[in-house]
C-alpha cells in the first residue's frame, strides 16, 4: 500500500508546474492518502533523492528531477 501511495504522490507532483511546490495536505486530499502516512512517504522519497521540500508560504514538495527520469524501481527501493 505504501508503494501505491508513493506512486500516486509522485504522479501528483509530476502534474505540477516546473519549480512549483505542492502542499502535503493538497496531495493527501486529491489522492485520498492519509496525511500522516503521506508525510512519512515523502520523507523517504526525499532521503532517496526523488523529491525536494521547500519551506515557507510557497512551500511544499516538488520533484527533484524530471518525472521521465524516475523509475518504478527507484520508488520501490525508496519505500
Amino acid at each position: 500500500k505504501e508503494a501505491k501511495y508513493a506512486l500516486r504522490a509522485l504522479i501528483a507532483l509530476a502534474g505540477a508546474k516546473p519549480g512549483e511546490a505542492v502542499l502535503t495536505a493538497e496531495i493527501a486530499t486529491r489522492q485520498r492518502i492519509p496525511k500522516k502516512f503521506l508525510e512519512q512517504i515523502l520523507l523517504n522519497l526525499k532521503r532517496h533523492g526523488l523529491v525536494q521540500s521547500k519551506r515557507g508560504s510557497q512551500g511544499g514538495y516538488a520533484l527533484l528531477k524530471p518525472s521521465s527520469e524516475i523509475s518504478f524501481l527507484q520508488v520501490l527501493r525508496a519505500i
